[in-house]
């Protein structure tokens, strides 16, 4: 009888670790982290620029890069971002990581600014 009670409650346990684990064909939270955080940083750039018809061609080739550098498809990259989206508390994980990235990056070109000497201190 104890016997029989105990595979009731490990059985159940099994199939809830069983459905915990990630699909194949979805990228790995450290690989997502960093593809969102290059999108981002593309984003931003886009965003300070003027757009015209050449431009709006060479966005699609800028993403692609990204894309590419990662050894990823849009397609796959948006099929991780939904099953992701299943998980807020995971994707919510996920975007602080991002963040941090993006501030380390923002804080790095702040350092480069202020140690790039002045134009105008060159010229004296």
């Amino acid at each position: 009888m104890k016997v029989i009670k105990l595979l009731f409650l490990i059985v159940p346990l099994l199939f809830a670790c069983e459905q915990n684990k990630m699909p194949k064909d979805i990228i790995d939270q450290k690989r997502m982290i960093l593809i969102m955080a290059d999108l981002h940083t593309m984003d931003g750039y886009m965003s300070t620029i003027i757009y015209n018809d050449t431009i709006r061609k060479n966005n699609k080739n800028l993403y692609a890069t990204i894309y590419k550098t990662h050894n990823t498809t849009p397609v796959l990259y948006e099929k991780s971002l939904k099953y992701y989206s299943m998980k807020p508390a995971l994707l919510d994980t996920m975007y602080n990581k991002v963040q941090a990235i993006l501030d380390e990056k923002e804080h790095k070109l702040n350092r480069a600014e202020i140690n790039k000497p002045n134009r105008i201190q060159k010229q004296k």
